[in-house]
């Protein structure tokens, strides 16, 4: 508000709740029944943080 003595501070908070994500899709199956390499990359960045190698997974 402002008035002959000076203005006043008001604060408000809301909070809205909703979806935000895409509903989740079928996780495709993956075997490991042959000798395969991996890399965990930062997505944004594209950046390879680790980078593996499984020779013969029947091993594990």
């Amino acid at each position: 508000d402002v008035n002959e003595e000076g203005t006043e501070a008001a604060a408000a908070t809301g909070v809205v709740v909703g979806p935000v994500s895409a509903p989740p899709t079928a996780v495709p199956v993956f075997r490991a029944d042959h000798p395969f390499v991996f890399l965990i990359m930062e997505k944004d960045s594209g950046t390879i943080l680790f980078m593996g190698r499984v020779t013969n997974p029947m091993e594990a």
